[in-house]
């Protein structure tokens, strides 16, 4: 469940992930998410399809912690860390639809788009040494939205979004029975399983500008998405060990978990080397530095009234560029991408928790679109390289120190009608 630095994954749309350079020049439906200003590219009705697919290939280790011994028999390497533990599943699914109409010609334009800019989850191994700190995991967000843009002249167009959002969350995992320093295990067992569940339905809603000088050889676009307070409210459940006072025994009751989507902030450029030649570069920056902490309020159960897990988030951003190749008089209806990333984690290490695993990363970006008629097709593949720290001084409970190593390969495909 390693995401990029923001809570949404960008890898939506060809020109994105085969260029990694979209926001100066959205030339695609999928401006609805990185800059809607870009729906002034595009004429008449068109109808447009995409699906990601992303899968990620890692592995921890984890480091004992004060009286880990005792919940944990598996032996400890001679570099003081438990055997590796790798995901059985660990996938992305990226999809999106958007139909867009130019309403006024050259002027006014508007889509429908539903989208998911984020379905993400890893389970691990029941009896996996990870199994404190997840077993099975997945966060979901559909939304459906609505976006608008004027062209106000032949260099100046402009753009908004704005739409409702499902955030679905789920997780499970052997409850650790210390809490708040507490020895809970004569009751729970060491071996009882906690399963949180939680959703909100929100509003959401981005704006966006892009430039056009130069007879729109070189376009520059912006666009900023606003901040989001969520509070996932569900069933969450503790059911005892078989080691405890009153094995199965079952807790059932009610979950309000708080999770923070942040403000973020686009900016893009993109110039026309030659007629055949495109080059661009983009800057994403999230705001968390007020992501200070989640919490899970807690009720019905008694003894455990709130979950508390430290975060201490700072700003993260992404750096990326790519070229475009197209109009080549040997394939004139081909275009050609490459492109690259570098994304900085908002998670300071010591904070990090493998339920909401974020590292810093590098990824690759290749594709290509091809025109035939009224139809525009896209395939595209990027590869991320994550940067996984060796953790020590973790303040989380219990203690995630850990060292690792992942991939994540991410093949999208995409289709464009004109109607």
């Amino acid at each position: 469940m390693a995401d990029a630095g923001g809570f949404g994954v960008p890898e939506l749309g060809a020109r994105r992930t085969g260029m990694a350079a979209t926001i100066g020049r959205p030339d695609e439906p999928s401006a609805v998410f990185h800059n809607p200003a870009g729906l002034t590219l595009g004429h008449g009705w068109r109808a447009y399809v995409s699906l990601g697919l992303a899968k990620l290939s890692t592995e921890f280790q984890l480091r004992p912690w004060v009286d880990s011994e005792l919940y944990l028999d598996d032996p400890v390497d001679g570099d003081g860390y438990y055997p590796a533990a790798r995901p059985t599943r660990a996938a992305a699914v990226l999809p999106m639809i958007v139909v867009t109409k130019e309403l006024v010609p050259d002027r006014w334009f508007a889509a429908a788009a539903l989208y998911v800019p984020n379905a993400t989850g890893a389970k691990f191994e029941d009896d996996a040494v990870t199994r404190y700190h997840l077993i099975d995991g997945y966060i979901v967000a559909p939304l459906f939205e609505l976006s608008a843009a004027y062209r106000a002249s032949e260099v100046w167009s402009f753009g908004a979004s704005a739409g409702i959002m499902n955030v679905r969350l789920h997780g499970f995992r052997n409850l650790y029975p210390v809490l708040m320093g507490a020895d809970l295990s004569n009751l729970f067992g060491s071996n009882a399983t906690l399963t949180i569940d939680g959703s909100d339905w929100v509003p959401g809603w981005r704006l966006g500008v892009l430039a056009q000088p130069l007879g729109g050889r070189l376009s520059l676009g912006a666009s900023v998405t606003g901040r989001i307070d969520l509070q996932l409210r569900g069933p969450i459940e503790i059911v005892y060990g078989d080691d405890a006072a009153d094995p199965g025994n079952v807790l059932a009751g009610t979950a309000t978990t708080e999770l923070l989507l942040p403000w973020t902030f686009h900016a893009g450029a993109n110039y026309d080397v030659t007629r055949q030649l495109e080059v661009g570069a983009e800057l994403r920056y999230y705001l968390y530095r007020q992501y200070d902490r989640q919490r899970t309020e807690i009720e019905d159960i008694f003894l455990i009234t709130e979950l508390v897990t430290e975060k201490n988030y700072r700003d993260s951003y992404q750096l990326s560029g790519g070229v475009r190749v197209h109009d080549l008089a040997v394939a004139p209806a081909l275009e050609l991408m490459l492109g690259g990333h570098w994304d900085r984690t908002p998670a300071p290490p010591q904070t990090v928790t493998l339920d909401q695993p974020t590292f810093s990363h590098a990824g690759l970006h290749t594709g290509l679109r091809y025109t035939h008629g009224r139809h525009r097709f896209g395939a595209t593949y990027v590869h991320y390289w994550y940067d996984i720290p060796t953790i020590e001084g973790s303040v989380t409970e219990p203690a995630s120190n850990v060292r690792g190593d992942g991939v994540n390969d991410i093949v999208s495909v995409s289709m464009e009608t004109s109607l």
